[in-house]
């Protein structure tokens, strides 16, 4: 406990220059023209095996603490299951939207067991993960964590590289919480989207002015979870449209509409059985959500403070410039601390924000990014932790790591305050 206070004190001190040290002069806006750069091998090399170091320092936690040992014995119980079981049903020709299919095949099959009355995801789900759904389970599971593991590495790396390649220490930062915070640790051992979502989000953005049309195919992962991104979906297509990028909104509007339809041919009239879950869904108390938090702290009062804050974040949004670089940034933070439903393992998405945001505070001083990404993870590893166990455990609630995860959001955005009228070089 000592040595986490510690680490608690260091990091607050840092977060104090964070958040008030807004540089001198103006913001460089030739972020472009740096990103265009070919770097020096041994910088590249640096930054690769800080990544490396930060991945190994994950696992070593996961194996230490008997992580792998909870995701082996929980293959039939996990999230991951019941991911599965919906594309396994229709490859086996059966509909996971009949009430009267859905309860029965959960029991049959030994999986997760859930209270709604068909599959938990949208109707394009099953088809989009098909292949999975073909095999059976004990090989889906780890064919699948492998896959989104490896995508989230790679995005994450790969905006790493393109925007703060000089800063090795925050590549270690976030490889470690990637793997080794509870939001990772947690996406590790429940088989959750959110590997997957995280390497989308930053292959999104990393492409987003240069390859538009592949910022749209690599955004449409945010349809796998609607509830998450219903604000940034809407931001991030002005933000295309202000800045010509108008590839973005044709590839991800195209792969909703194929979706959208693939769906109803596949499974007609699903989202009548569907509608209800989504609200069951927003009104679970357990959401690790700030109004949650706020709300097992204070009652009643919490709630609607709870709702302030947020709407003062989406309020704090509107000053942004959409040809602000800190627009994109600022927008999917904003959106992950909004969603109506969200549980500690959505909390690890907060990594593609922040990285960004040390990107772009990293353009000029070096030493508050790196204060930035420092904070933000320790939010997501010792925050998260001693949220965990102490509120948490005596309320038997996780409700509290949405305070956290609203205070890392709302830090990204007040960081990039200052560039909010700075465009994109």
């Amino acid at each position: 406990m000592p040595l986490n206070l510690s680490l608690v004190a260091a990091f607050a001190v840092a977060a104090t220059r964070v958040v008030w040290g807004t540089g001198s002069g103006e913001v460089a806006t030739q972020a472009d023209v740096a990103a265009d750069k070919v770097a020096l091998p041994g910088q590249r090399l640096l930054a690769g095996a800080a990544f490396v170091i930060g991945l190994l320092g994950g696992f070593l936690v996961l194996a230490s603490f008997g992580f792998v040992g909870v995701w082996e014995r929980g293959i039939f119980g996990n999230d991951f299951s019941l991911i599965w079981t919906g594309p396994h049903l229709f490859v086996m020709g059966a509909n996971p939207y009949d009430p009267q299919v859905w309860q029965r095949q959960i029991s049959e099959l030994g999986v997760q067991a859930t209270s709604t009355s068909v599959f938990i995801y949208p109707g394009w789900v099953p088809i989009a993960i098909a292949p999975f759904g073909a095999l059976p389970l004990p090989i889906a599971a780890p064919l699948w964590l492998a896959i989104t593991l490896v995508i989230a590495a790679t995005g994450l790396f790969a905006l790493g590289e393109a925007r703060f390649r000089q800063l090795p220490l925050a590549h270690t930062l976030f490889a470690f919480a990637l793997i080794g915070s509870e939001p990772g640790i947690v996406t590790f051992y429940s088989g959750q989207w959110d590997f997957l979502l995280v390497g989308g989000l930053a292959l999104m953005a990393l492409w987003l002015r240069r390859r538009p049309a592949l910022a749209g195919v690599a955004a449409s992962v945010m349809l796998f979870k609607p509830q998450l991104f219903f604000v940034a979906v809407p931001a991030l297509f002005r933000v295309a449209l202000v800045r010509k990028a108008r590839g973005f909104v044709l590839a991800f509007v195209a792969f909703a509409v194929l979706a959208a339809v693939a769906s109803a041919i596949a499974f007609p009239g699903w989202w009548q059985a569907w509608a209800a879950v989504p609200t069951s869904q927003a009104g679970d108390i357990r959401a690790a959500t700030l109004p949650n938090g706020l709300r097992d702290t204070f009652g009643t009062p919490g709630l609607v403070v709870g709702v302030a804050l947020v709407l003062t974040l989406i309020a704090a949004g509107l000053r942004f410039s959409p040809r602000s670089e800190a627009a994109v940034p600022v927008w999917i933070a904003i959106s992950l601390s909004a969603a109506p439903y969200a549980f500690v393992y959505d909390h690890v998405l907060a990594l593609v924000p922040l990285a960004l945001a040390t990107g772009i505070i990293g353009q000029r001083d070096r030493a508050r990014a790196l204060g930035l990404a420092a904070v933000g993870v320790a939010i997501l590893v010792v925050g998260a932790v001693l949220l965990h166990a102490f509120p948490g455990v005596d309320h038997g609630t996780l409700s509290f790591n949405g305070i956290g995860q609203f205070a890392l959001l709302a830090m990204v955005v007040w960081a990039l305050w200052p560039y909010r009228r700075v465009s994109v070089g």
